[in-house]
């Protein structure tokens, strides 16, 4: 008869070869959907990346004339090459920070973009399973490793050659700096986040002004401007009219049949992850769908402010983090590879969930795990995109085909729930003080 001293041996080495085993089908799976896709496909890349030119070369990166002049120069005016006619909506500081691509011509430019998202996939593994406020245990770094190698975003990302995987390994090492004490340059690191790609950046921003943190802000501030500033001189010396240009591809985006249009005249709304689309889907009052999505951003500011009072870094604090991640997701408009900040919500979920009965903690994890597949691309794309039997197909839109922005709604319910406790999932000694004065607290945050 085994002793409890041999079966657990034996249980330890069945846990670690079934995790070892869900590391490399996550592994392969990023091959497959990420690496594969990406070798043939990265075109929305191909549309940051003929702006850069553009914009290097003292063009208008946001007119389609010069920008198909770049892509012609790129690839050497080769017929075989795909033509990007994506509307450019990236902000000037985008393409100054990935000037150097302008120098590469298309394939070496694709090649040098796959790689460095790889090199992020990597940093996120590391930074999120061994840094940050507090260290997981083995098994719970397996996990999130695992994750982030198998969540379709991620894959997302890398195949289209989105910018979300680099923003987000720069906001991992913000965080990592934060817990370290290293204020200016967890700033710094925000800060070139925030200039590369806003939207996923932008709502961490809030972590800082809830506790009034204004020389992390400044720093942030002085980042921003200071690269939109010499890249606003850049067009102006050349006098490119940019401004213009960047409002009206905006426009042209945000109207009816427009990428980012959150109503049913858009054929590509399945794509959107926030909760537009769906109150859209719900009703056509846009004044109710306002009202609604600024009901969402003050109940969650509130919550945030009030952890702020007694956690002194709100920003290391993983629940605070994750609270403003998912926030940014439901009001701002994202495409389903912006759901890459859901990495964060994840490992903050295995960091509080040490006995697997915290329902915020389990419905984050339950959450993240559902948004690692794009089941509405994967039911559309093989044509399922109908309600079957006799579903009303209005159900079907509802319920089927913006399960993604039920399923951002339902993890930032768990978050709020976690906020709301003084000692709530996640919750670190060293980062949150409850019983700390005030005084103390204002000065440690300096």
């Amino acid at each position: 008869m085994n002793t409890q001293s041999a079966q657990d041996p034996r249980r330890q080495r069945i846990v670690w070869t079934l995790l070892i085993v869900l590391i490399l089908a996550a592994t392969a799976e990023l091959g497959f959907r990420g690496i594969r896709r990406a070798l043939s496909d990265t075109q929305d890349f191909a549309v940051v990346y003929t702006s850069t030119r553009a914009f290097d070369t003292g063009k208008n990166p946001y007119d389609e004339s010069a920008t198909r002049a770049a892509w012609l120069e790129a690839t050497h005016s080769k017929p075989g090459d795909a033509n990007p006619m994506d509307l450019a909506l990236y902000p000037p500081t985008t393409y100054l920070l990935l000037s150097p691509f302008a120098l590469l011509d298309w394939p070496r430019a694709r090649s040098a973009w796959l790689l460095i998202n790889l090199i992020c996939v990597a940093v996120l593994v590391v930074t999120l399973s061994c840094y940050g406020p507090d260290k997981l245990s083995p098994w719970k770094a397996a996990c999130a490793a695992a994750l982030i190698l198998g969540f379709g975003p991620i894959h997302t990302t890398i195949a289209k050659g989105q910018l979300a995987v680099v923003a987000a390994a720069i906001l991992a090492l913000a965080i990592v700096a934060e817990a370290g004490n290293a204020v200016v340059p967890a700033a710094i690191l925000i800060g070139l986040a925030a200039s590369l790609k806003p939207q996923i950046a932008a709502p961490v921003l809030l972590l800082y002004l809830v506790q009034r943190r204004w020389k992390a802000i400044a720093v942030v501030a002085g980042v921003t401007v200071g690269l939109l500033s010499i890249a606003a001189l850049r067009l102006f010396w050349a006098g490119v009219p940019w401004v213009g240009s960047l409002l009206r591809n905006v426009r042209f985006a945000a109207e009816p049949g427009g990428v980012y249009d959150p109503s049913s005249t858009n054929p590509l709304t399945f794509q959107l992850v926030n909760v537009s689309p769906l109150l859209h889907r719900l009703t056509s009052n846009q004044a109710v769908i306002t009202f609604t999505l600024a009901a969402i951003a003050v109940v969650i500011c509130f919550f945030l402010w009030k952890r702020g009072q007694y956690c002194f870094d709100v920003l290391a604090d993983p629940t605070a983090f994750a609270a403003a991640c998912v926030l940014g997701l439901v009001l701002i408009s994202h495409r389903y590879y912006d759901a890459v900040v859901l990495v964060f919500v994840f490992v903050w979920a295995l960091k509080g969930t040490s006995s697997w009965r915290r329902p915020p903690g389990l419905i984050s994890i339950a959450g993240c795990l559902v948004m690692a597949f794009p089941v509405p691309a994967l039911l559309i794309s093989s044509g399922h995109s109908r309600a079957p039997f006799a579903i009303s197909q209005t159900l079907w839109d509802v319920v089927v085909i913006q399960q993604q922005s039920w399923v951002l709604l339902i993890v930032l319910v768990a978050l709020t729930t976690a906020l709301r406790g003084a000692s709530g999932a996640g919750l670190n000694s060293t980062i949150c003080r409850e019983s700390e004065p005030p005084e103390s607290r204002r000065v440690a945050s300096l």
